[in-house]
C-alpha cells in the first residue's frame, strides 16, 4: 500500500517560500494485508522502498543543526547563576551521545546522579559547559549553576528550560498521543510538512517528561513547524506534557490495551489520553478518531475547533495561518495496521 503526502504552497506565503511550490512524497510498504485484523500482521511493516518525487521552484530547504543556546539564555531559562562563561551550544543529557559544542545538563534521579560524570574527561568529547548543581574542583569550562530554590532538583530546571524554548517558538506545534502509532504518525506528518517549510520533530520515541523537554529544547530558532509525540504510563502525565508543549493542534490516534497494566479499564486509559485536550484554548484544533467510541466520548473545551476523523479520512481545518493547504497522511489504527488516511487541510 502507499501513503501520499501532497502539499501545495501559494505565493501568498512569502514567509515560507518565495514562489509556488508543489511537493509530492510517496512511501511504499511491503505489508499487503494492512487492512486485515489478523494477528499475523506485524507493526510497523518493513519498508521495502522509499520514493520521493519533488518539483520545486526554489532549492529545497537545507537541514539545520540544533540551535545554540547562549550562556545568558541558559541562565535566564532556569533562573540559574553563571559561575563560568562558555560559548553557545546545544544541550545533551547523555555523555554517551554528547557531541562537540554541546552543554551537558546533569540530571539526578532516585537511582542515579549524572554529576559523577562531570570531570575533565568531558573535554575530550568537546563539551563546552555544564548545567548542574555542582562541578569537580578542577572544572574550567562553562558552568551554569541551577537555582537553589529548585531544591537541587535538576529535572525541574530541565522542564523550565523546555518551557522557555516553547515560549520562543511561534510556529504551529502538533502534539499527538495514542496507544499505538505515535512515532510512525509523527514521522509521516513531519515528512508531509517538509513541503511547506522546515520541520522539527521528536527524536526517536522521546515522549516522556525528559524526552519531551529535550525535544522542546532542541527546536531550532528559525524552524516553521514542530511535531512532538506525548506518551504516558499513568494518570496526569499527558496533562503535564501538554502544559509544557502547549500544542496548537492536538491529536488522539486511538485507545488500546497497551496501558491496561497501569489502568483498570480502557475507559480509564481514554480519560488519561484525553488530558491532551483538557486545556486547549480557542484557536487550537483537536483531532479525534471517530471510529473509536472511547476517543469520541472525550470532551473538547468550548470554543476549540474539533476535527473528527474516520479510519480513512479526517479534515483538519484552519491549520494556523496556512491557507489553501492540504496534507494527506496514512496513519495506523488501534490494531497497529497502516491504512488510516488523515488529511490535514486548511481552507
Amino acid at each position: 500500500m502507499s501513503a501520499t503526502a501532497t502539499t501545495t504552497i501559494y505565493s501568498s506565503f512569502p514567509h515560507l517560500l518565495p514562489t509556488t511550490t508543489t511537493t509530492t512524497t510517496t512511501l511504499y510498504f511491503t505489508n499487503s494485508h494492512s487492512h486485515s485484523t489478523s494477528k499475523s500482521n506485524t507493526f510497523p511493516p518493513q519498508v521495502s522502498s522509499t520514493k520521493i518525487n519533488t518539483t520545486c521552484a526554489v532549492p529545497p530547504i537545507p537541514k539545520f543543526p540544533h540551535p545554540p543556546w547562549t550562556v545568558s539564555e541558559i541562565a535566564e531559562a532556569i533562573n540559574g547563576t553563571i559561575l563560568k562563561w562558555g560559548p553557545p551550544g546545544s544541550i545533551s543529557t547523555d555523555t554517551r551521545t554528547l557531541q562537540p559544542g554541546q552543554w551537558f545538563f546533569a540530571i539526578t534521579g532516585l537511582n542515579f546522579d549524572a554529576h559523577h560524570f562531570i570531570t575533565p574527561n568531558l573535554y575530550s568529547l568537546g563539551c563546552v559547559g555544564v548545567i548542574a548543581n555542582r562541578v569537580s574542583h578542577n572544572w574550567d569550562k562553562g558552568f551554569v549553576q541551577i537555582e537553589s530554590s529548585s531544591n537541587n532538583n535538576t529535572l525541574i530546571s530541565l522542564n523550565k528550560m523546555a518551557i522557555y524554548a516553547r515560549n520562543r517558538f511561534h510556529g504551529p506545534l502538533i502534539g499527538l498521543t495514542g496507544s499505538v502509532g505515535k512515532t510512525t504518525t509523527r514521522t509521516m506528518i513531519a515528512l508531509a510538512l517538509e513541503g511547506l517549510g522546515s520541520v522539527h520533530q521528536s527524536p526517536g520515541n522521546w515522549n516522556n517528561r525528559i524526552g519531551v523537554s529535550l525535544s522542546l529544547i532542541g527546536i531550532p530558532r528559525n524552524v516553521d513547524f514542530a511535531v512532538l509525540e506525548l506518551g504516558m504510563s499513568g494518570k496526569g502525565e499527558i496533562l503535564e506534557l501538554a502544559r509544557m508543549c502547549r500544542p496548537s493542534i492536538r491529536v488522539i490516534l486511538n485507545v488500546g490495551a497497551s496501558h491496561l497494566g497501569n489502568f483498570g479499564s480502557l475507559e480509564e486509559v481514554s480519560v488519561a489520553k484525553g488530558e491532551i485536550l483538557r486545556e486547549a484554548k480557542p484557536g487550537d484544533v483537536c483531532v479525534l478518531f471517530a471510529d473509536d467510541p472511547l476517543v469520541m466520548s472525550l470532551p473538547v473545551p468550548i470554543g476549540v475547533k474539533r476535527a473528527e476523523s474516520t479510519r480513512w479520512h479526517v479534515n483538519l481545518y484552519s491549520l494556523m495561518s496556512l491557507n489553501s493547504t492540504r496534507i494527506d497522511v496514512d496513519m495506523p489504527d488501534a490494531g497497529g495496521h497502516l491504512g488510516s488516511v488523515y488529511s490535514l487541510m486548511s481552507l
